[in-house]
């Protein structure tokens, strides 16, 4: 049994991570700012602090100890840094919730030049301790982090890399599918249109990009926290999809067929799919599977995600807690 602090932890796939370190019998503590209800109970052990103000993770966490930390709401180098400070030596790894869009090469600010990554990227290609961070930049005014999400991912995984006292391991998560409570609504769309007879709009030639099945990526995290491996690794199925993919998944639970319209330049166009990229945008997985956590191939699992969220609830508000 172990000590596990999860900062976040209420929503989406957070709180299947939780369940999953329960169920393998640790214990836990949850650090976030209580304005989510969770299902644990008695469970989980529960500290308040909001990441995102300066001291407060410091003082929730002050003179705690625990064999690893899972971050889920590290979007900035400045929350990284703190999570360095507030813990120092005091937990025997640090676990970062990254994120596909760290490759994403459009959102790179203009003095650091993106990589040449392949269409299948790997971990070797963005190597965060050769990368800079910024903490004095405007992270907390309104907009800017929502507009630098992958840039924000970027610096708190350099930080991270660089001022953590102990083991870091990043965990870079592909697009997270779940049948019930998966804020971002991705899958909902295409159910919803699909429904209600309308098109999904697409680019022209849609590429393709990875996806991981939410069950499978709180399972990595908890893994993660215990295992020896550090560093980036991606976490995704070992293929990917494409918008003609996940209508097919939609076709096969509602019974019904989807209409994709492809457009040159779809940009604002209400019925673009968030699945559809411009060009092929994923992550290769080789990584994980040699260090002996494999994911499950995408086509075993979105037709089962598809028609259980079909069945179930239309999905949850959005919220940062993960």
């Amino acid at each position: 049994m172990s000590d596990i602090c999860v900062i976040g932890g209420t929503r989406f796939f957070g709180k299947l991570l939780v369940h999953k370190l329960l169920a393998d019998g640790h214990r836990v503590t949850l650090v976030n700012r209580g304005q989510t209800p969770d299902p644990f109970g008695d469970a989980v052990r529960r500290l308040r602090a909001d990441v995102n103000v300066p001291g407060e993770l410091t003082a929730a966490v002050a003179g705690e100890r625990f064999d690893a930390v899972i971050h889920q709401m590290c979007y900035t180098p400045n929350a990284a840094v703190e999570v360095c400070e507030a813990f120092g030596e005091r937990a025997g790894k640090i676990v970062m919730t990254s994120t596909i869009e760290v490759y994403n090469k459009d959102t790179f600010r203009g003095r650091f030049p993106a990589p040449p990554f392949g269409a299948r990227a790997r971990e070797e290609e963005l190597d965060p301790a050769d990368y800079d961070f910024d903490t004095t930049l405007p992270w907390d005014a309104p907009g800017y982090l929502d507009a630098h999400y992958g840039e924000g991912k970027r610096q708190a995984e350099a930080a991270l890399t660089r001022r953590a006292k102990v083991p870091v391991l990043l965990a870079r998560v592909a697009h997270v599918l779940a049948a019930e409570g998966d804020f971002t609504g991705r899958l909902r769309f295409h159910l919803d249109r699909v429904r209600a007879g309308q098109p999904v709009v697409a680019h022209t030639a849609p590429g393709r990009t990875s996806l991981v099945r939410a069950e499978e990526a709180a399972g990595f995290l908890a893994w993660a926290a215990l295992a020896d491996a550090t560093g980036a690794v991606n976490v995704a199925s070992p293929d990917t999809a494409d918008v003609y993919d996940v209508c097919a998944a939609v076709e096969s639970a509602t019974g019904l067929t989807a209409e994709v319209i492809e457009k040159e330049d779809p940009s604002g166009d209400p019925g673009l799919s968030p699945f559809s990229c411009p060009s092929d945008f994923g992550m290769a997985s080789d990584r994980a599977a040699a260090l002996g956590h494999p994911f499950t191939p995408i086509a075993q699992w979105l037709p089962t995600v598809a028609r259980d969220a079909l069945a179930g609830p239309a999905g949850l508000p959005h919220s940062k807690e993960q």
